[in-house]
């Protein structure tokens, strides 16, 4: 701290240490043993596609059919809104309305109620890499960042 005397007023000036920001954390590589999270933890690539589906489950003893639409999929599985909750590790049947085609899933985990229903992610039995008509980007795709 300074003091300045002026006439017959007496300043003080305090300077404070420059502040610095915290650093960036550093990433971290795939191999390092540390848990993953997200994206990179996926065994393959998400896709945002909308498309018509039909979920078949048993409930109560009685098979049920309801109308669902994909938020995202995968070879693995997809993210459906529909207008019914599913338990988890629920056993379905996934039928891709544009195909006809069907596979048997389960629900992985609790669905999130929305505005426009329940997002529930389900996951194929077995792989099912051509299940949604599409080709997936590999594996090691990213977005242009400097777009």
């Amino acid at each position: 701290m300074t003091t300045v005397k002026t006439g017959n007023s007496t300043t003080k000036s305090v300077y404070a240490p420059a502040r610095t920001l915290p650093a960036a954390p550093k990433p971290v590589p795939a191999s390092s043993g540390h848990v993953i999270a997200g994206e990179e933890r996926r065994r393959s690539q998400r896709v945002l596609l909308r498309t018509r589906a039909n979920i078949h489950v048993a409930l109560k003893g009685a098979t049920q059919s309801f109308e669902a639409m994909t938020l995202s999929v995968n070879s693995h599985g997809a993210v459906v809104v529909m207008g019914k909750n599913l338990p988890v590790d629920s056993h379905i049947v996934l039928e891709n309305a544009a195909t006809k085609e069907r596979i048997a899933c389960r629900v992985t985990r609790p669905p999130r109620e929305m505005p426009e229903g329940y997002h529930v992610p389900v996951e194929f039995d077995s792989p099912a890499p051509n299940f949604w008509g599409i080709a997936f980007p590999p594996s090691d795709w990213r977005p242009f960042e400097d777009i």
